[in-house]
């Protein structure tokens, strides 16, 4: 053999190139599992098709008939092995005993091989076309057309039987893209004519090429085998034939240079091209999602935009209402249920649903510690209940049969689990989709992203309603703490109305017939009831804790309030009160309870700082205006007390830093200061110290002289359709018994 033998044949050169990388294709699908037996029939059928292809090549570059036909027969010998392999590759992919059909199969395709091979009635010549040689086939290849066709047909009505017997989701979609597959695949029989003498370019190396690749993609990175994804990867494949027949003409145009001159330039076109097709193929792929799956993909972008945009909400209740109804509207699930770990029930309880039996669903009773709640603490992924069924449910394996009962009994055929760092906080379980749609792994993968985001939102949102409960408490207890100087108060304001009333009752009986005494007495007794009326519904009120009701409220009036209450207690210590409030003052939007609670605090802890040796306390009230314009009220706390040291002033609105350590019985929480701060923050003010050891301290806050923002009332949104939210049961905090600050 020489070089004159073979010449560059334009035709050869995409032929060789695709037989060799369908089998490296066989390869990887093999080293992925070289346990599974489709996987080693997808091998060999890979390895026909290359032998195929790279024979046919090798016989359009040759000069001589007689070179051609050696190849042409070589070529065969691949052909006789694809049938075959195709059967054999679709009975383990459909899970179907043929072995005893699929060993026949290779034994008459090895017959038929070597019948290639040794008879030249097999392959009885070559036809010459403008392309170069192809094969005609003589009287003996009869056996041969008659196998093959007769495997196809046999797999082909396996796809058929076995894909109107399967009503699982998965299984369908499997079965419906293999057969597509392969059914445009068979494309590539067009090659038979020029066999026979009609003139026709070979071009069925084509889509068996292309199909190759997408199933081969399919098998290694998208386990499900998604039909929407080989439409949409076929497409973004699909400049690979224009590529491929500019190359041909490339070089049948150039085809008088010398032949290395003619292999740079193929190369440097390949090259280019390679570079251009890399840098534009998401883009590539993302317009063709978007406009052959548009709803699809606006799904996808729905999903995305939702995942970033729940960790911003720490409104639980709201948060499990939008990840619920999310999910049913973007991909038009009929059943979808929450599951949230609750720590006073001491399991994962419903919070939302949409469609499901609501008694049925809140009957599961699981805990962290049951093997449900480990299984998909280890796997961090989607469980889909129907792969467990068909790979990891063995009669021996109590686990993932536990799993699967779990999951039928909440009626899931998706479950996501929600995993923040190490915990398990809750799970979502999703039902089958409409029409018995499967969910793709790009789906899969989104909506494990989607967990992954709401698994931090929902601890988020969690740990922050935890915060506010014990906000709530802490402050409750604040109140509660300030009700025994109240008290005295109390008692000192009910003894006067008390003693006229005591009085009038005493002297009724002997004055009953004395008209101004019983009238003007009457009088008295009845203002006197009224202000013991008022005095108690005060007390309640600042001890009964509420949300925030902001209302138009004299800040005058409210100081007046707590000076009254302290009164007693600063004459017992030798307190002389001073106030200066500025008249007329307009009512501003406040919560009237809570600005009570946070002057009760600083006068609280004024009288403290002069409990050894008395002193002056001074409440200035007036108007503030600063640069920018606007109108401020001011208000100024400041006793003459021991005062606080210089190193620890930064630190006196911190929780739980206090200095009261004198005594156990006047201990401090240290959360008095802590909460004022907070109070007054959230009316849009400010509050600031200044002290000097020995000489006292000034506590002035600020509050705008506008509505506040927050007066607008708090509506919620109903739930609609058959969506249904159960509220949290907010957990119980226990009372900080720990040390407190420096």
């Amino acid at each position: 053999m020489t070089t004159a033998d073979y010449a560059i044949n334009v035709h050869a050169i995409p032929m060789l190139l695709m037989g060799l990388v369908t089998l490296v294709l066989g390869l990887l699908v093999y080293r992925s599992n070289r346990r599974s037996a489709a996987h080693r029939h997808f091998l060999v059928l890979c390895a026909g098709i290359a032998l195929w292809l790279g024979a046919t090549s090798i016989g359009l570059c040759a000069t001589t008939p007689e070179r051609a036909l050696g190849w042409f027969r070589l070529d065969n010998v691949g052909v006789m092995f694809i049938s075959v392999a195709f059967y054999a590759f679709s009975a383990e992919f459909l899970r179907l005993p043929r072995s005893r059909f699929i060993w026949l199969g290779y034994g008459l395709a090895t017959m038929l091989a070597l019948a290639v091979l040794f008879r030249d009635d097999f392959v009885a010549g070559v036809h010459l076309y403008r392309w170069g040689y192809f094969p005609q086939w003589g009287p003996a290849s009869a056996p041969f057309f008659l196998v093959f066709f007769a495997y196809m047909a046999a797999a082909f009505t396996d796809y058929v039987r076995t894909y109107r017997t399967v009503t699982t989701p998965i299984r369908r979609q499997q079965i419906k893209f293999v057969l597509l597959a392969f059914m445009i695949a068979y494309l590539g029989s067009v090659d038979f004519f020029p066999a026979f003498g009609y003139d026709l370019y070979p071009f069925g190396y084509v889509p068996i090429f292309l199909l190759t690749v997408v199933v081969t993609i399919a098998i290694l990175r998208y386990h499900l085998l998604d039909a929407a994804l080989f439409v949409s990867m076929s497409a973004t494949y699909l400049p690979l034939v224009p590529f491929t027949l500019a190359l041909v003409l490339l070089a049948h145009g150039l085809s008088e240079l010398s032949p290395m001159t003619l292999a740079s330039v193929l190369v440097g076109a390949t090259v280019a091209f390679t570079a251009l097709y890399v840098s534009f193929q998401p883009w590539l792929q993302s317009a063709l999602n978007k406009a052959l799956f548009p709803s699809r993909y606006d799904a996808y972008n729905t999903l995305t935009r939702f995942s970033h945009a729940m960790v911003r909400n720490l409104d639980l209740i709201n948060l499990q209402e939008e990840i619920v109804r999310t999910l049913q509207t973007v991909m038009r699930i009929d059943k979808i249920s929450l599951y949230l770990f609750d720590k006073e029930l001491g399991r994962y309880a419903l919070k939302a649903s949409h469609g499901v039996d609501t008694a049925l669903a809140d009957s599961v009773r699981l805990t962290s510690h049951e093997s449900f709640a480990r299984v998909l603490l280890e796997r961090n992924q989607p469980v889909i209940k129907e792969e467990l069924q068909h790979q990891e449910a063995e009669p021996g394996d109590e686990v993932m049969l536990d799993v699967l009962n779990t999951l039928t009994h909440m009626e899931s055929e998706v479950c996501l689990p929600l995993v923040n760092k190490t915990r398990l906080i809750g799970f979502v379980n999703l039902g089958h989709k409409p029409s018995l749609d499967f969910y793709s792994q790009d789906e899969l993968n989104l909506l494990r992203s989607l967990a992954d985001s709401a698994a931090i939102a929902l601890d988020n949102a969690m740990l922050y309603e935890d915060w506010k409960q014990s906000q709530l408490l802490i402050r409750r207890a604040d109140r509660l703490r300030s009700l025994e100087t109240i008290a005295g108060g109390f008692a000192h304001e009910v003894r006067n109305p008390l003693t006229s009333i005591k009085t009038f009752i005493q002297l009724a009986p002997s004055r009953r017939d004395d008209p101004e005494f019983m009238n003007s007495f009457s009088l008295v007794v009845a203002d006197d009831l009224a202000r013991i009326e008022r005095l108690i519904e005060e007390i309640l009120d600042y001890a009964r804790y509420m949300k925030p009701k902001f209302s138009l409220e004299s800040m005058n009036d409210i100081v007046a309030s707590c000076l009254h209450f302290i009164e007693v207690q600063a004459a017992t210590l030798g307190v002389t009160i001073e106030k200066h409030l500025a008249d007329p003052m307009t009512p501003v939007m406040v919560d009237r309870q809570q600005m009570k609670q946070v002057l009760m605090n600083l006068l609280l802890n004024a009288m403290d700082a002069m409990k050894t040796q008395g002193g002056r306390l001074t409440v200035v009230t007036r108007y503030l205006t600063r640069l920018d314009g606007t109108q401020w009220i001011q208000i100024e706390i400041a006793d003459t007390g021991c005062g606080i040291a210089p190193e620890d002033l930064p630190h006196i609105f911190d929780p739980f830093f206090t200095t009261k350590h004198e005594s156990t019985e006047h201990v401090g929480t240290g959360l008095g200061l802590s909460i004022v701060h907070q109070i007054i923050q959230e009316h849009d003010g400010t509050v600031e110290a200044r002290s000097t050891v020995g000489q006292g301290t000034m506590f002035t806050l600020a509050l705008p002289d506008k509505p506040h923002p927050k007066t607008q009332p708090e509506t919620s949104t109903p739930s609609q359709g058959k969506l249904m939210i159960f509220p949290r049961i907010p957990p119980i905090i226990k009372e900080h018994t720990g040390t407190d600050g420096p």
